[in-house]
């Protein structure tokens, strides 16, 4: 089943235990599914348990048959899942642009930023995904050399 151009992005928040096979258990319920992520990240393991965010993108329905199927994994604790363009969905990103390049956000992301792209600093971006990602577009059409983004958890995940 391949994402439909009008499909909807979505970030899951899957709270698993963390042992060898869930990463690969995950994968497995979006691939019976015929379906794809287009990210897949891990933090920081607190304990017995790990954190999983995933990006995709499907219709609503997809999406709920997909989650339930993620929660009757053995090793999954929780599932939160949120649009992607839900303000509440957090993000960090860096951007290197090349020396000299004096680069600011767009007008419209509401972001917060840091270093100084004319001194050849790296630019820390931190605002609601959209945005974020609208900040790292606009520094890629500027000549930016490379950027990695971050979903921030929700509190509490």
């Amino acid at each position: 089943m391949i994402a439909a151009d009008d499909d909807d992005r979505w970030v899951a928040f899957v709270r698993a235990d963390h042992r060898t096979g869930t990463i690969a258990a995950l994968a497995g319920v979006f691939a019976t599914r015929g379906m794809n992520f287009d990210s897949l990240a891990t933090r920081d393991v607190d304990g017995e348990h790990g954190l999983v965010i995933v990006t995709f993108r499907a219709n609503e329905r997809q999406q709920r048959m997909l989650v339930r199927s993620v929660e009757r994994l053995a090793a999954v604790r929780s599932v939160q899942v949120r649009r992607a363009e839900d303000l509440g969905v957090r993000a960090a990103a860096v951007v290197h642009l090349p020396r000299g390049v004096e680069f600011r956000p767009p007008r419209h992301a509401a972001v917060s930023w840091s270093g100084s792209s004319a001194l050849g600093q790296p630019v820390l971006v931190e605002g609601p995904l959209v945005d974020v990602e609208a900040v790292v577009a606009a520094a890629l059409a500027a000549g930016a050399h490379t950027a990695a983004t971050v979903i921030e958890p929700p509190l509490g995940t």
